[in-house]
């Protein structure tokens, strides 16, 4: 049946159903209903084409009656609806029929044909089975790659170090830097007291001696403990407190120098005795690590 003759069926089935009365439609949708009953029954190539069919017809009736009608033949709806279940039922059977046919191989079944397929287009009588005659079906289903070759052959690419440049390290640790909350005074006594001495006559020493202020992260810096790093920065920020040394911007990096100035100024003024923390964490030390490369720690009075 081409296009223009199942339009004008259809066309003309409409215009049947526009002229039939309610009860007309409820005979017909019976029909309907028990063509597609039977069809659960035994179920072939057709079964698709027929449901699709009597659903067609089924949508016509329903498109063509009116909302009061319904309302009115109440059954109309009921019929429609046991229309939709059977019809569901029956795509569910076709669908495990369908399901059970392509599941079923024999593999010896396949093997036979594969093998009398051979013989029927084999040249030459052998014994032995003549598997070129498969190459030329076989080798178009596999996906052939193309092949690159290099005159140079494979090259090993070189190891490539990294280099870390030391001024922007000291300035990215520098950045850092901040004034965080005001860190009321700590009372120093025993052993604190002794460490921040022994310190402060560590810069003053290294000054002298050097003629040129002593590196800050060189002083605190602990190659092997991040905590007593923590501690040095600590210690450095009472002496700076108290107005012993002082910290300064060098440009590359951040110096101390021990200053007697600014500790009479100190002692004269009135001002609340509060110290500043300079900030530093875990992967900063690393980093500092990285660049001073230091083999043992400045502060340390143990050995």
């Amino acid at each position: 049946m081409t296009e223009d003759s199942s339009s004008s069926s259809g066309n003309k089935s409409r215009r049947e159903s526009l002229l039939l009365s309610p009860l007309q439609k409820k005979e017909k949708l019976r029909s309907i209903l028990t063509k597609v009953e039977c069809l659960e029954d035994s179920i072939t190539d057709m079964t698709i084409e027929t449901l699709k069919t009597c659903m067609n017809e089924t949508d016509e009736i329903d498109a063509d009656t009116s909302l009061r009608e319904k309302v009115q033949n109440q059954e109309i709806i009921l019929l429609d609806s046991e229309m939709m279940h059977v019809s569901s039922r029956i795509l569910q059977s076709y669908k495990r029929s369908l399901r059970d046919i392509v599941s079923v191989y024999d593999e010896v079944e396949f093997a036979h044909k594969v093998m009398n397929y051979i013989r029927q287009n084999s040249n030459v009588e052998t014994e032995t089975p003549d598997w070129s005659v498969l190459e030329s079906e076989v080798t178009k289903l596999f996906r052939v790659e193309p092949q690159y070759s290099s005159f140079l052959g494979t090259l090993e690419p070189l190891e490539r170090k990294e280099t870390i440049k030391r001024a922007s390290i000291v300035k990215a640790a520098k950045a850092q830097v901040k004034r965080p909350e005001n860190v009321t005074t700590v009372e120093k006594e025993g052993e604190s007291i002794e460490l921040t001495v022994k310190i402060y006559k560590l810069i003053s020493k290294y000054c002298k001696n050097n003629k040129k202020p002593l590196d800050y992260f060189r002083l605190v810096l602990d190659p092997t403990d991040f905590g007593k790093t923590v501690q040095n920065i600590l210690q450095i920020s009472f002496l700076v407190r108290d107005g012993h040394v002082e910290i300064k911007d060098s440009g590359d990096a951040l110096v101390i120098v021990p200053t007697k100035e600014r500790r009479t100024q100190a002692a004269t003024e009135e001002r609340p005795n509060v110290q500043n923390v300079i900030y530093l964490n875990m992967e900063q030390w690393k980093s500092l690590k990285d660049v001073y490369r230091l083999e043992k720690p400045m502060i340390d009075f143990d050995t």
